[in-house]
């Protein structure tokens, strides 16, 4: 549905950003004074993302779905990039998913916005390509470069970097982690540098499982939990760092999936035992467990929980096997208690059109 906003502006430009979301299969460390912390591994899945339409306006204005956090994040730009006063937009969240579930909405709305800024504003935003012009016929894609800069316009991936990188051109991402002082607990800093990218098959799918009504940890709440976290013993790290440079990254280079199921979820197991005692505080801490161990015995390999959940992800060789899994659950009767959606793993990160 096309904006009503008066076209009283020299350039009325209606711009479109889609993003997809983002699985987290857990950190590689934390709280170690003597190395890195917050690493680790995640993958950039084509549903469910964030699609806005955005418009220049003189004021900020919207609708849908989060659209209190998008104009938050636009007012972010203007204050960052020290847009005029009247440089602001209109905003429509045609789609995004829940916040606080695990698919990192939060940094792709952030992001998405930053970029509809960024174009529509374009004689006054800093640091990298604007991107499309009025007349492009092509989609823009993002590097990383424009994915750092709309990130620090906007303060995301000070923790994990995971969505940020994936973002710019999608894939399977492994970041290092960051140096961190001993009262640090991943508020500021310098980024964590992403280390590998992984273009997943094609041909394999995953399917994404999210309880309704539940929802992980977010904002204060999160920094609490990570206050109270012990470092992540060294053996863990060494033992994470041996299946993702050994295992899951050499099968997803080489496209074998029954290595690759394996690998995510043994990582994912490891990854979340330095958690599980602030995990186990919350209310879907023990229905995610039982989850797991269904799609185990569904004949699922591949299986893991995204970041504090409830979001789960379900590996497949297939669209054909994918549908197996949704069949089962409806089968059992559990589509009341979950969300499920069949998604390709993303290659492609954000895309933006000039619709106008």
């Amino acid at each position: 549905m096309p904006f009503d906003t008066p076209r009283s502006r020299a350039a009325d430009r209606l711009v479109e950003v889609k993003t997809p979301a983002r699985l987290h299969l857990g950190m590689l460390s934390f709280g170690s004074p003597s190395g890195r912390s917050f690493g680790g591994v995640g993958v950039m899945v084509d549903r469910p993302g964030v699609h806005l339409r955005m418009r220049q306006a003189r004021e900020f204005r919207g609708r849908g779905h989060l659209i209190e956090r998008a104009l938050h994040f636009a007012h972010e730009c203007g204050q960052a990039w020290n847009l005029p006063p009247d440089a602001g937009c209109e905003i429509e969240v045609v789609a995004a998913p829940r916040a606080h579930v695990g698919l990192g909405s939060g940094t792709q709305l952030a992001l998405a916005v930053a970029a509809g800024m960024r174009s529509l504003h374009v004689s006054s935003a800093p640091d990298a390509d604007p991107g499309p012009q009025p007349g492009d016929a092509e989609p823009w894609h993002f590097e990383t470069r424009d994915a750092v800069a709309l990130a620090r316009a906007v303060g995301r991936a000070r923790r994990s970097s995971v969505g940020l990188y994936g973002f710019a051109r999608g894939g399977m991402i492994v970041e290092a982690g960051r140096f961190t002082s001993p009262d640090d607990r991943g508020t500021e800093g310098t980024r964590s540098p992403m280390v590998a990218r992984v273009r997943l098959p094609s041909a394999w799918r995953c399917v994404v499982i999210v309880e309704r009504h539940a929802e992980g940890l977010s904002g204060e709440a999160e920094r609490e939990a990570f206050r109270r976290l012990a470092p992540v013993p060294r053996e863990t790290t060494a033992e994470l760092s041996r299946l993702l440079l050994m295992e899951l990254l050499p099968a997803a280079v080489e496209g074998r999936f029954d290595a690759f199921s394996e690998a995510v979820h043994a990582y994912g197991t490891l990854a979340g035992e330095p958690f599980a005692q602030e995990s186990a505080r919350l209310p879907h801490a023990e229905a995610t467990a039982q989850l797991i161990e269904l799609l185990g015995e569904l004949g699922v390999v591949g299986r893991a929980q995204s970041s504090w959940g409830p979001a789960v992800m379900a590996v497949c060789e297939s669209l054909a096997a994918a549908g197996t899994v949704v069949e089962q659950f409806e089968a059992l009767g559990l589509t009341g208690q979950f969300e499920l959606s069949i998604a390709k793993f993303d290659s492609d990160g954000a895309v933006l059109r000039v619709l106008e």
